[in-house]
């Protein structure tokens, strides 16, 4: 089974396009030649919204918009002024649907810009981190129970879960397409954050490899500082971690949601921690190898790749020269060129 992306309402049978797009599946000679084995590159730095959010949150307010009343457009609540606020905002705009972002002050500037400028959506400053802009964006929703409101969180939805599973539909399409063996794909490396990518690749996965004994692992990478599954899989149970001290914001959810947390204790799933330079590095070697401008929480899915010298994922995963892995390059609206240069600075001396 896969998830249907027609998507159509009865309000006057208007068509709708998704505000996401089926993303290119490319080999990456470099990586290739590092691991021995076939490298490829899942590019969900190329979604309208900067990001693979797109998948999941537009999933969500379309499913909003279909439950609504007839001609009446549900107004979208966000929490994040990051990679989900972009991918709320746009979906809402996508369909047609009032959007209101709440965002800690701690957001960049140009990130409230694009959110209320080119995306339409009403911006709300609220408190210094995001739990504070969560709790004030969840108060919203209930102060407007009358209406249509629909609270987004960033990644703590089985809508949004099934959103991110259409990922591995279009990953088995293209391997087909492609020439590829399916049974070759050994595992499928993402970054981890709250664990909404992890748990749609997680349900996509078991849709195509129903057999436990086939299932190709996933490599979930964090940073250290924001290590929430990682800590969580150490202790056998969820953890909250203190603070957030990686650079890598988009990841920074001091606890992975409990789906998350119970599909890496059922499913094959390899955790690794890198560390901010190393997430920094891959950031700065896939521009200069494929042109493509991610932020240091995409950068950690790619740095046991390219630091495969301290990882060694090819005796861990046991890859072979026709073994198959994919990387999920999960993109990021929230790098400028002058933080990347910042942080090239930053880790000089490690880099």
């Amino acid at each position: 089974m896969t998830i249907s992306t027609d998507h159509k309402v009865s309000d006057n049978s208007v068509a709708y396009s998704t505000p996401y797009i089926r993303t290119p599946l490319v080999y990456s000679r470099s990586l290739s030649k590092i691991t021995g084995s076939t490298v490829l590159l899942k590019l969900e730095v190329l979604q309208p919204s900067g990001s693979f959010k797109s998948r999941g949150v537009g999933h969500l307010v379309f499913q909003a918009l279909l439950e609504s009343p007839q001609g009446i457009k549900p107004h979208i609540y966000s929490s994040s002024g990051g990679n989900a606020g972009c991918a709320a905002a746009l979906a809402a705009k996508t369909y047609g649907c009032p959007c209101t972002v709440v965002v800690p002050s701690t957001v960049a500037p140009h990130m409230v810009r694009r959110l209320s400028d080119t995306y339409g959506a009403n911006v709300i400053s609220h408190g210094s981190m995001w739990s504070e802009a969560d709790a004030r964006v969840r108060q919203m929703v209930n102060e407007h129970r009358g209406s249509p409101a629909k609270y987004c969180p960033p990644f703590d939805d089985p809508l949004i879960w099934e959103g991110n599973s259409t990922m591995i539909d279009e990953i088995m399409e293209q391997l087909t397409e492609a020439g590829y063996d399916k049974s070759k794909l050994k595992t499928i490396s993402c970054s981890v954050g709250g664990g909404g990518l992890f748990c749609g690749l997680v349900a996509g996965l078991k849709r195509h490899y129903p057999s436990s004994g086939e299932q190709p692992v996933i490599t979930a990478a964090e940073t250290y500082g924001a290590e929430s599954l990682n800590a969580s899989l150490k202790a056998g149970e969820l953890v909250t971690l203190p603070a957030i001290t990686s650079i890598a914001s988009s990841l920074g959810a001091d606890r992975v949601a409990s789906e998350a947390f119970d599909a890496a204790m059922t499913y094959p799933t390899m955790s690794v921690v890198v560390s901010d330079a190393q997430a920094v590095g891959s950031c700065l070697k896939i521009l200069d190898e494929h042109r493509l401008f991610v932020e240091p929480a995409c950068g950690a899915a790619l740095a046991p790749w390219y630091y495969s010298e301290k990882y060694d994922l090819r005796t861990k995963l046991n890859l072979e020269d026709d073994s198959i892995s994919v990387i999920v390059v999960c993109g990021g609206s929230t790098l400028t060129l002058d933080s990347i240069l910042h942080y090239r600075n930053m880790f000089k001396d490690e880099l």
